[in-house]
């Protein structure tokens, strides 16, 4: 994974898959997972990821009306082992099922915890641009 982690790429990206994922399928694809998941309140069971991978496999999500196929083990390989490396996304969340009555393990998205301005220089305000942008992409989904 080659990141332009540079303040200006960071800056002008339109948002946060366009700085973790350079390749344009790849970005594509982390985009309808990500839409996937927002459409779940932001966490779904191993199961259904599965079955999401089955699906986009198969072609049967779109993109601008375009059927879209993403190979099941490049889902898993790229998109979420570098989110759930990077800390975006949680993995064996433990949650309480009332309809099942008893404790699921889910794949969960992470809300970051930034302060209001960012530091001055450096790595660390670089990532807090990155984790605003995230944290805008969660935001958006709920309105």
């Amino acid at each position: 994974m080659k990141l332009d982690l540079s303040e200006e790429g960071v800056l002008s990206a339109r948002d946060v898959l366009e700085i973790i994922f350079p390749n344009k399928k790849t970005r594509i694809a982390a985009r309808i997972f990500l839409d996937w998941l927002k459409e779940r309140g932001g966490q779904a069971t191993k199961n259904a990821v599965s079955n999401f991978a089955d699906a986009l496999q198969d072609g049967k999500f779109s993109n601008k009306g375009i059927p879209f196929k993403y190979s099941r083990r490049n889902f898993y390989m790229t998109i979420l082992r570098d989110l759930i490396g990077l800390g975006f996304v949680q993995r064996n969340v433990p949650v309480w099922d009332d309809r099942s009555r008893r404790t699921l393990y889910v794949y969960m998205r992470n809300i970051f915890d930034i302060p209001q301005k960012p530091p001055s220089v450096g790595f660390w305000r670089i990532s807090y641009y990155i984790c605003r942008k995230w944290n805008n992409e969660w935001e958006q989904g709920r309105e």
